[in-house]
């Protein structure tokens, strides 16, 4: 039986097949057998479980995928590539994927935070959800597409290159959040300088806010607004992209901006998400956010009725997957990659009660076993919710409370009443599950004694978590409109917007009192004894240890330790001039907020973008 020679080839046969190592030996005992399994390769991996502790530590990438039930089994199997030429077959892989030419490439860009920001050493990085929903539709009309998720493989500029050079698409898609928007840039310019006739197209909230100055990179030919399944397909197969709603294009030195595209108000239209074409053993959770592993992210609802001036989701139409669909997706995602817990990042997961029970009871009937949480808002939580929820393995909700000061709660249109925040906890606790409550600090009208009131009333509601953030205006929010146009608005660099930098000036309190603030509210509430005894309560997994320490030292004391949340330095030091090198103007004037911009009802092209259009728009000024 064949061993692997080095220590150098055992860590890349493992890096292989997707499971990175962290530690600097790999057991030499391990084999490869040269037998076919049921996967098609040609050789297996095996190695006694007495090795596992020196491989493993702390940081349990076997227990991340389920593994933890093979424990008492004698021997592992896993599957990678012929022994021979190990190191030269394993150097030539670009991330956890073989590239092939494909009709399409949608790539996922890094999201790129500061050093000192608390989420660099906390977040998560989960399956992009709309690029997995875009993929599968493409699949299921038979157009071959890839997708490259460069911020969970942690590619550098080059790895990205020779992708591209190597799926050769015609056309790529990204989808643009503002923090990752910078580096969109970068990537497109990468693109059109391996495959020049490549059509590069940008969705996602920034994109669809700010049209004029993206497509001011000579490197992106369109902007997809709002959902991207359908249009984006129509693209790709033919179709003339300036001819179809929902998109932005250039005609000379104009931008034009045609009608929205109609809001598809039934999703069970859409196939299950192309989780296939991820490398779905390398995505994680936010550290606290979950019970067991692997945990990843889904979506039972699109929009949200909420008026919140600081969400791009605020106002949007409200639509539904049927709760059959999503808990037969659950069970292909436990059976398929051994997910153990569902993370549901719907703004407000329990809007639709009638569904949510529904997915409750399915959830029970079915014995599907796996635990998850979701994001919920105090007024649309009752006894029969919580109760639900917990029997059908939800073990966590998290709460947006936002302030403890009622006129911020106004300022910011979230005017939920004290009461309601606190029976919505005492629901949940009644019921066993553990409360995560977030809060913002430099809303509209924030003082630090308003800022004060907030951090003693998380102290009051006492959840077993607490997720501090500053108020960032983000383009597309009703917060990003009041700040632009009263000169509150720090800067336009897109690379700031990180959730950890306050970018307003406010005139009731300094930047300088808001980011104090916000260091300190993260050391008095996590340095409470009855905090710490509850985690350590909690822990059932040495993977669960290591998050509770990398945590303290991160949160309370501000030092990283370990890796979560890096990226490649080549996408660190550019801003967006650096990619914009045209100079446009609109055709016509478009409302900047998102909900307007996202209509139920395909607009009359006469209408779109006219002063009578923007009337009928129902508004409140702030």
């Amino acid at each position: 039986m064949p061993l692997a020679k080095s220590n150098k080839a055992r860590k890349l046969a493992l890096s292989r097949i997707g499971y990175e190592t962290h530690v600097n030996k790999v057991p030499a005992n391990f084999e490869f057998f040269p037998e076919k399994n049921q996967v098609g390769h040609n050789f297996c991996l095996f190695f006694p479980c007495s090795s596992i502790p020196s491989l493993l530590v702390s940081y349990s990438p076997f227990r991340r995928h389920g593994s933890d039930r093979l424990g008492t089994q004698k021997w592992f199997q896993l599957f990678t590539m012929k022994t021979e030429n190990v190191v030269m077959e394993a150097s030539d892989r670009i991330g956890s994927q073989d590239w092939k030419k494909s009709h399409v490439l949608l790539i996922n860009p890094p999201w790129i935070s500061k050093e000192d920001n608390i989420w660099n050493g906390i977040k998560a990085a989960m399956p992009p959800l709309s690029l997995l929903s875009i993929a599968a539709y493409l699949e299921q009309q038979g157009v071959t597409v890839q997708i490259l998720d460069i911020h969970v493989e942690k590619l550098s500029a080059h790895q990205v290159r020779e992708v591209v050079r190597r799926v050769a698409p015609e056309w790529v898609g990204m989808t643009v959040m503002t923090a990752t928007s910078v580096a969109s840039h970068q990537i497109s310019r990468i693109v059109k300088e391996v495959c020049p006739d490549a059509k590069v197209v940008f969705g996602g909230v920034h994109a669809e806010a700010l049209p004029l100055e993206t497509l001011s990179n000579s490197a992106v030919d369109y902007v997809v607004r709002g959902d991207g399944e359908f249009t984006f397909h129509k693209m790709v197969t033919g179709a003339d992209p300036t001819a179809l709603n929902g998109v932005s294009w250039r005609n000379g030195s104009a931008v034009v901006n045609n009608p929205p595209v109609e809001v598809n108000m039934d999703l069970d239209q859409y196939p299950r998400p192309a989780y296939h074409l991820v490398p779905m053993h390398k995505y994680y959770p936010t550290i606290g956010a979950y019970k067991k592993l692997p945990a990843i992210n889904m979506l039972m609802t699109r929009g949200c009725p909420g008026k919140c001036t600081f969400c791009n989701s605020a106002n949007t139409a409200l639509r539904n997957r049927s709760a059959d669909r999503v808990v037969e997706e659950i069970e292909h995602l436990r059976d398929t990659y051994g997910i153990r817990e569902i993370q549901f990042y719907d703004d407000t997961f329990t809007v639709n009660r009638q569904n949510v029970l529904r997915f409750c009871e399915l959830m029970k009937k079915r014995k599907v076993g796996v635990s998850w949480s979701a994001f919920i808002r105090a007024d649309c939580f009752n006894e029969e919710l919580a109760r639900a929820m917990k029997d059908a393995g939800c073990h966590q909700v998290l709460i947006g409370v936002e302030s403890g000061d009622e006129q911020i709660l106004r300022n910011i249109r979230k005017p939920i009443q004290d009461k309601r925040t606190k029976q919505s906890i005492e629901l949940a606790r009644k019921a066993g599950i553990e409360t995560r409550c977030a809060f913002i600090f430099g809303s509209m009208g924030d003082t630090l004694e308003s800022m004060e009131r907030t951090l003693d009333y998380s102290i009051e509601l006492d959840s077993e978590l607490a997720i501090f953030n500053v108020s960032t205006p983000y383009p597309g929010t009703q917060l990003f409109e009041w700040a632009r146009d009263n000169g509150y608005l720090v800067t336009e660099e897109w690379s700031e917007f990180e959730l950890s930098t306050f970018l307003l000036n406010l005139p009731t309190v300094s930047n300088e009192k808001v980011m104090e603030f916000y260091a300190y509210a993260h050391k008095k509430f996590y340095s409470r004894p009855i905090t710490m005894w509850r985690r350590a309560k909690k822990m059932r997994h040495l993977a669960q240890i290591r998050d509770a320490i990398n945590a303290f030292f991160y949160i309370v004391l501000r030092h990283k330790v370990g890796r979560r949340g890096e990226v490649r330095s080549d996408w660190l030091g550019y801003k967006k001039a650096d990619f914009f090198d045209l100079s446009l103007s609109e055709a016509d004037k478009i409302p900047r907020l998102t909900y307007e911009l996202r209509q139920p009802d395909t607009v009359d092209v006469k209408a779109w973008g006219s002063d009578a259009f923007r009337k009928s728009i129902e508004t409140t000024s702030l």
